[in-house]
C-alpha cells in the first residue's frame, strides 16, 4: 500500500508541474527560461510579457491546489495506515484526489490553449514544427535526458 501511495504522489506532482509554459516540453538550448521555445517560435517582447503573466497566474493557482493535493494524498495515507480499513472512506478521499487532478490537468492545458492563442498563425506553425522535431528526436533516444 505505502507504494501505491507513492506512486500517486509521483503520478499528482507530474499532472501538477508548475510553470504551464513547460507544458510546451521546453528541452532545447534553454530549457531553464519556460519562454524559451516560444521565443524559437518567435514571440515578441509584448506576447512573451502576455505569456509570462498567464504562466505566473496558473503558477500561483496551481501551488494552491498543489498544496490541497498534498494534504488529501496525507489523509489518505492515513486512512490507508488504519488496522481496520474503512473502504468507502479511502474510496471517497481517493475520489477527491481524482476530481482536483483531473481539475489541475485542465488547468493545464486550458494555459496551454491560452499561450497558443496568443501566437500567431505563423508562430504557431513555427511551435507545433519545433515540439514534433523535439518529440521525435526524444523517440530516438529514449533515456538519454
Amino acid at each position: 500500500m505505502k507504494h501505491k501511495v507513492m506512486r500517486m504522489v509521483a503520478v499528482a506532482l507530474l499532472v501538477a508541474t508548475p510553470s504551464a509554459v513547460l507544458a510546451q516540453n521546453s528541452s532545447g538550448p534553454d530549457a531553464n527560461d519556460p519562454v524559451a521555445i516560444y521565443k524559437e517560435a518567435g514571440i515578441n517582447p509584448q506576447q512573451e510579457s502576455n505569456i509570462r503573466k498567464l504562466a505566473q497566474e496558473y503558477d500561483q493557482e496551481s501551488a494552491v491546489k498543489l498544496k490541497a493535493l498534498g494534504g488529501l494524498l496525507h489523509e489518505l495515507r492515513e486512512l490507508a495506515y488504519q488496522p481496520i480499513l474503512d473502504s468507502n472512506s479511502l474510496l471517497a478521499k481517493q475520489d477527491q484526489i481524482n476530481k482536483l487532478q483531473s481539475e489541475m490537468a485542465t488547468n493545464r492545458i486550458q494555459m496551454v490553449i491560452k499561450i497558443r492563442g496568443i501566437l500567431t498563425a505563423a508562430q504557431n506553425e513555427k511551435l507545433a514544427n519545433i515540439l514534433q522535431t523535439r518529440m521525435h528526436e526524444e523517440q530516438q533516444s529514449p533515456g538519454m535526458k
